[in-house]
């Protein structure tokens, strides 16, 4: 696994970090979705949504309904960085607090592609896990100072989607993985 450690002042908006920005930018492939897409734009083929009308996302829909309407196997990489505290909750979204996130997670899987990455951005690196095909393949540690929490940016790679009767289908070998 990849590891890079990063001191940046703690921003409103993620991405107004611009060391943690260009970490993302790098791990991301192909047509990108930022779920939670913020102030700030980043530079890959990015899809981006925010339920805040007020951002400059292409979409402004609550996260959940938004990955129902995804069309399946269409995104390279999801971008997760949803506010991950009470705080952060009321700061950015006016209190909405986001209680789904381990559904938004299951569907994340159906709409990724086979090789896909999915970035998760918060205080903890349990990300998409190796339940739902997933192996961590990078880290990156944001400190940002005293009195301030480390924000952790895991990044991930899809080994293996779902088939319809939700058992796994493996596209890589058993062995190559150990």
């Amino acid at each position: 696994m990849e590891f890079e450690y990063l001191q940046q002042p703690p921003r409103r908006y993620t991405f107004e970090m611009g060391e943690l920005k260009k970490f993302v930018e790098k791990w991301c492939i192909g047509r990108t979705l930022n779920l939670f897409g913020g102030k700030v734009r980043l530079m890959v083929k990015e899809f981006s949504n925010d339920i805040d009308t007020n951002m400059p996302t292409d979409y402004h829909m609550d996260a959940y309904e938004f990955v129902k309407k995804c069309k399946k196997n269409f995104f390279d990489t999801v971008i997760l960085d949803p506010p991950y505290n009470f705080r952060k909750s009321m700061e950015k979204y006016g209190g909405r607090y986001m209680t789904d996130y381990p559904i938004i997670m299951d569907k994340v899987m159906e709409i990724t592609t086979q090789n896909a990455r999915v970035i998760t951005l918060g205080y903890n690196t349990g990300g998409m896990g190796t339940i739902r095909g997933f192996k961590k393949i990078a880290l990156c540690i944001v400190n940002h100072g005293a009195g301030h929490n480390d924000t952790l940016c895991l990044v991930e790679e899809k080994i293996r989607n779902m088939c319809n009767k939700g058992a796994f289908v493996d596209y890589i070998e058993k062995n190559e993985y150990k």
